[in-house]
């Protein structure tokens, strides 16, 4: 069974939510001052492309090893190793001398990145209960999104030239290794035979799956292509940026109240909701869009319910899976995420050509009203409608 001590239980928070801090920034700051360096050596689109497709191959290489590796070396144990493989990993990309050096490197970053994923949503969704889990995975939702929009801004204070962009992810990365060995004591460990697999879990509750899913194609789109759709419509750079803003701001106001709410109410009902905000979203957005503070509010309610897709599936994974299942899920739920995250921007940029630019948001919309079909006139099993 999976066993947690529950007498100083701020201790795992503290440690769940720092190295989710510090991933937040760190990738918030690495992802674009990657993208940037490529571009600045001249390298095509495809090439920086393909470095970021890296982190999905990691992912599914890689998550469905890290619930074994927890039982044989335990969950802090293997956090702080993740930090550690991460942030050696983004200085090593500062030095390699050779372009195709980079996917290796940039592998062996996501591989630390996607594991701590994986840990620190098994280790909260066991620290959680029944009656407060939805507002403790809307905490851990709120910090990732509120750290992951720091990120760039620190690009202005660090520069996008030398070491120092990469030591200052680098450090924040390490960081956090402090707080989870310090509440090491306290983490859930897994001693139940594993009689599960990732893929047995994903076929036991595919709605929750789903929403992972749907969360990395829908939520890639938005952050990579509505600036371009805003440009499109004749925003400066400048302007379109802040459309990502607003989204990452309505991602923190709304986050805890859809917790609290889940909570209170049926799950699977406040899925729904939350993802049909996709379809008014993407529905209001090009009669809007003429007007900037009309667009900016409706990214910014739209932005901040989407999210709660993958928080709302995230606290429905902790209560339907429990011992080493949940790690197996916890795994299949980062690949899914990680495969919408691959998949998604690829039909919505050539929507976005096709039917320029309103494609794109026929094709975030048409995902969302699939998934909301999904949920609606699919019959869940006997313990999905627990959840």
């Amino acid at each position: 069974m999976t066993t947690i001590a529950v007498d100083r239980p701020h201790f795992s928070l503290a440690a769940i939510l720092t190295a989710c801090i510090a991933y937040g920034i760190g990738m918030g700051l690495t992802l674009p001052l990657l993208s940037i360096v490529l571009e600045r050596m001249g390298e095509p689109g495809s090439v920086n492309g393909l470095n970021l497709a890296t982190a999905g191959l990691a992912s599914v290489a890689v998550a469905p090893y890290v619930p074994r590796a927890m039982a044989k070396i335990g969950t802090a144990e293997v956090l702080a190793l993740a930090l550690a493989v991460a942030a050696c990993a983004l200085i090593a990309i500062y030095y390699v001398p050779k372009l195709w050096l980079w996917f290796p490197v940039r592998f062996l970053l996501s591989s630390g990145l996607n594991a701590l994923f994986v840990i620190a949503e098994f280790w909260i969704n066991r620290l959680a209960t029944a009656q407060n889990r939805g507002r403790y995975i809307a905490l851990y939702s709120l910090c990732f999104a509120g750290a992951y929009g720091i990120g760039p801004a620190l690009l202005q204070v660090t520069g996008t030239r030398g070491i120092v962009p990469f030591a200052v992810g680098a450090g924040l990365l390490l960081a956090a290794i402090l707080p989870v060995l310090f509440a090491r004591r306290t983490a859930p460990r897994i001693e139940h035979a594993f009689d599960s697999s990732v893929i047995s879990v994903v076929r036991a509750a595919p709605a929750i799956f789903a929403a992972a899913f749907v969360f990395g194609a829908v939520d890639a789109g938005m952050a990579g292509l509505i600036p371009v759709y805003a440009m499109r419509k004749g925003y400066t750079e400048a302007h379109a940026a802040l459309c990502v803003t607003a989204m990452a701001l309505g991602s923190i106001v709304f986050q805890y109240p859809i917790g609290a709410l889940a909570d209170r109410m049926r799950k699977r009902n406040l899925l729904a909701l939350c993802t049909a905000t996709g379809i008014v979203g993407a529905a209001l957005t090009p009669f809007v869009v003429d007007s900037p503070l009309l667009l900016y509010l409706v990214l910014f309610v739209w932005g901040g319910l989407i999210l709660g897709v993958y928080s709302i599936g995230l606290t429905m994974l902790g209560q339907r899976f429990e011992d080493s299942e949940l790690a197996n899920a916890n795994a299949g739920f980062v690949i899914l995420y990680s495969l919408g995250l691959l998949a998604g921007p690829l039909g919505e940029g050539v929507a976005l050509d096709a039917w320029n630019p309103h494609g794109l948001m026929l094709s975030l919309g048409l995902i969302c009203a699939a998934y909301v079909g999904f949920l609606l006139f699919r019959r869940p099993s006997a313990a999905a409608r627990s959840v």
